[in-house]
């Protein structure tokens, strides 16, 4: 028994005493193995190891190498533990039975001890290549381009040599000394939906819509929050989508996800026409070209702040909402709430972000970005690990986007270069920014003041939005 739980500890320790020199050589060699191996994971950046956590050749990678040391360590445990319990076996079959049904037991504890923690590396590792394979499916996606807009064309001398930007114009590229782009762009850019259906509802409304951009090179972000209610959103000329509608899509924008749902057709050679649908009328409105998309539905969030135990918010306002449950024979989302600090859990929150009662969608805007901030901020790195395989689950079922699988790893490359402390946030809520139809030429000029930094003292004030959402 000594001898094996020596071999459990480390190969080869189970042998001193018997075999010396097989005892050296297999502590000498396994840690001269264990050593380099050490060396060079810890030789990786961080970012690296991030990638390798998304990249299907070192997930199968490391449940190969987790089943083949599984196997070595515990021949090794079993040869070390034969040799020590003095093989051959006794003639008298009594004792030789006995002690064969002691040794099967002993095996199967040393087995089982030894193969924990490979299981839980061949766990995570499966759970995370099937959020790969179930999430990033897509493999024909499109960026959605945008086209000017006719009152760009008002000044045709103008253009950005004069060191004037336009909101049609391609940014200044970045000053970092290695230009890094995705595809040729300078910047990643991203509609991060928050998707309002269930039971009772037809279709899918994105009652949350953020477009996200990033620079590639530096990690610089903004984060453009599109009310829901506007109307008009137009399409980029040329496709069949504004030739259907020239005129700008006659419903709100929340509605546009599920007019690619109802019509394919006019979103046509990609995987995903809702999505493509969304992101055609952002890239329109914004001015910039829009990669992917990213949509989690209500329960996902609900599920997502319930894993890790509730968030904490600062409430400024007072809230007395009933809501509609979720799912068919669930309860009814009671949010009751006056100003001041409190716990949330899944359900309180959706219903604090979804409320409008005695308040207006813009109230509600701020409120959907605050509950995102506080999941990102308040979730440590040891409770993901922790609840990954819940987590993924949770992803899974809940989440859809138009990334490609083989993508994924160089949009984590990217995102770790991300500082979410140092977004800057645009709502564009009234008086800036008018109701009902929607202002793109107002939108785009505010968009390319924000990329090229004009916007810092108005991003002080809009931070300020999660404990004043006037």
């Amino acid at each position: 028994m000594v001898a094996a739980a020596l071999s459990v500890i480390w190969p080869g320790l189970g042998h001193i005493g018997h075999h010396n020199v097989r005892a050296a050589k297999l502590v000498v060699t396994t840690l001269t193995a264990a050593v380099g191996l050490g060396w060079f994971v810890a030789s990786r950046s961080t970012s690296t190891l991030v990638t390798w956590g998304v990249s299907r050749f070192w997930l199968w990678l490391a449940i190969l190498f987790a089943g083949a040391t599984l196997v070595f360590r515990i021949a090794v445990a079993v040869d070390a533990y034969m040799v020590a319990h003095g093989w051959p076996q006794p003639e008298d079959r009594r004792v030789r039975t006995r002690r064969r049904i002691r040794s099967a037991a002993t095996l199967v504890l040393i087995a089982g001890t030894i193969a924990l923690p490979h299981f839980f590396v061949v766990r995570y590792a499966v759970a995370q290549l099937e959020l790969l394979y179930g999430v990033f499916g897509a493999t024909n996606t499109e960026t959605a381009v945008p086209t000017p807009i006719d009152s760009e064309f008002e000044d045709p001398e103008q253009d950005s040599a004069d060191g004037i930007v336009s909101a049609s114009t391609t940014l200044p590229l970045s000053e970092s000394p290695t230009l890094q782009t995705w595809d040729g762009e300078q910047r990643l850019t991203i509609a991060l939906l928050g998707g309002d259906s269930g039971y009772d509802r037809a279709g899918v409304r994105t009652d949350t819509i953020i477009v996200l951009s990033i620079d590639v090179a530096t990690g610089d972000a903004a984060a453009f929050n599109v009310p829901r209610n506007w109307s008009d959103l137009t399409f980029p000329k040329g496709t069949p989508a504004a030739e259907q509608w020239p005129d700008g899509y006659p419903g709100i924008a929340n509605e546009v996800y599920a007019l690619g749902l109802r019509s394919p057709e006019h979103f046509p050679n990609v995987d995903h026409p809702a999505g493509h649908a969304i992101k055609s009328a952002l890239a329109q409105l914004t001015g910039l070209p829009i990669q992917y998309y990213v949509l989690i539905d209500m329960v996902g969030l609900v599920e997502a702040i319930d894993l890790f135990g509730g968030i904490d918010l600062h409430v400024t306002e007072s809230i007395n909402d009933r809501l509609k449950p979720l799912v068919r024979g669930g309860q009814a989302i009671d949010i009751v709430v006056e100003p001041g600090d409190y716990r949330f859990d899944g359900l309180t929150a959706l219903g604090y972000v979804r409320s409008r009662t005695r308040s207006t969608d813009y109230h509600r805007m701020s409120r959907q970005r605050c509950v995102v901030e506080a999941l990102i901020s308040q979730i440590s790195i040891s409770e993901v690990l922790g609840k990954f395989v819940s987590l993924t689950g949770i992803i899974s079922s809940h989440v859809q986007t138009d990334v490609p699988l083989g993508r994924v790893d160089e949009l984590v490359d990217v995102s770790h270069k991300l500082d979410t402390s140092k977004i800057v946030t645009v709502n564009f809520i009234p008086p800036e920014f008018p109701r009902g139809s929607v202002p793109t030429a107002l939108v785009r000029e505010a968009v390319t003041e924000a990329l090229l930094g004009v916007a810092d003292e108005a991003n002080a004030a809009l931070s300020e939005s999660c404990q004043n959402p006037e």
